[in-house]
């Protein structure tokens, strides 16, 4: 993350000199989310649009269109002028397994939206009850083999869905997926023991296995959650099929394909700048936010790489659009 951050501090300085072009912005600027108040994605667009805000001399106002796995408010900005008054942010998931699942969304959607910016990146930890009497992912794969297995995910497409099913494929698993309709009705079913383990966000979980409820069996990126350094990755877990499992998802900062390049740069810009700042590094790390914090250029070979691991994962799971 501190290479990432110096990288867009370096981008930062060599644009100083940078205008906006014919004013830009005079007018307030609108940030849809395409997923409900108060989540990660949510959080971290409120923080952005305040900084952003000061920096632009313009309010940026944020605004939630949710619904259809982010599809009604990623159409709501693929549908408005290409003049930086109107941008979206996401989860990558509409531009790296969205089109997979949802028939004409390209045309309607993801070829009509371009990234600005790569905003952080987040991983999930495997969770199971404690009563369950497992300590490691290898012994839950295990327990898998001759118990009956149900897991919880915030949706169809949804990122617990995804790792979980990436997970059942590399182990031969056969487990059967219970969606909610969030994050939070997912952990209440397990908390409940409605349902036997689930891929969940750390913040979320955190709480929970602090308290003893909820045990964290490991993390689905290549590295260590720095929230949890004692819960190792999937593949550190000693299982072979699991030696290259990294699953981290990202949040995109986007725009109306045609969007000026001079308007372009200036969010690429600006929003270095923001992702610079001591107090949103804090307020990130307290969301589960990971670098890398990035500019065009990577956030273009991010979904592309992401898009190419999960169109297999999709066709082989049968991951199928709610």
């Amino acid at each position: 993350m501190i290479k990432s951050l110096l990288l867009c501090t370096a981008l930062l300085v060599a644009g100083t000199a940078l205008a906006a072009p014919s004013g830009y912005p005079t007018r307030p600027i609108r940030l849809v989310v395409n997923f409900p108040p108060a989540g990660p994605l949510d959080l971290e667009a409120r923080a952005i649009a305040q900084h952003a805000g000061k920096l632009l001399g313009q309010t940026v106002i944020v605004e939630n269109r949710s619904g259809a796995s982010g599809n009604i408010g990623a159409q709501s900005v693929a549908q408005a002028a290409p003049d930086g008054y109107t941008l979206l942010m996401t989860l990558d998931t509409l531009m790296t397994v969205n089109p997979f699942i949802f028939k004409g969304l390209e045309q309607e959607v993801t070829q009509r939206l371009e990234p600005l910016s790569l905003a952080g990146s987040f991983g999930l930890a495997l969770a199971v009850r404690p009563e369950l009497g497992i300590g490691t992912l290898d012994a839950f794969l295990s327990y898998a083999r001759t118990h009956s297995i149900t897991y919880a995910s915030a949706g169809y497409g949804s990122p617990g869905n995804l790792a979980f099913e990436k997970l059942r494929l590399a182990a031969g698993m056969d487990v059967a997926h219970v969606p909610y309709r969030g994050n939070a009705p997912a952990v209440n079913a397990l908390l409940g023991d409605q349902i036997q383990a689930a891929f969940l966000a750390v913040p979320g979980l955190l709480p929970h296995v602090k308290a003893g409820k909820l045990r964290a069996l490991a993390v689905s990126g290549k590295e260590r959650d720095a929230d949890l350094p004692d819960v190792p990755t999937a593949a550190q877990s000693g299982v072979a099929g699991l030696k290259d499992y990294d699953v981290a998802f990202a949040f995109l900062v986007m725009a109306p394909k045609g969007t000026p390049e001079p308007i372009a740069r200036v969010w690429e810009k600006t929003l270095a700048q923001v992702y610079a700042l001591p107090e949103f590094q804090r307020s990130m790390a307290g969301l589960g936010m990971h670098g890398p914090f990035a500019g065009r250029a990577q956030a273009q070979a991010w979904v592309q790489k992401e898009a190419q691991g999960w169109k297999g994962v999709i066709a082989k799971a049968g991951i199928k659009g709610e």
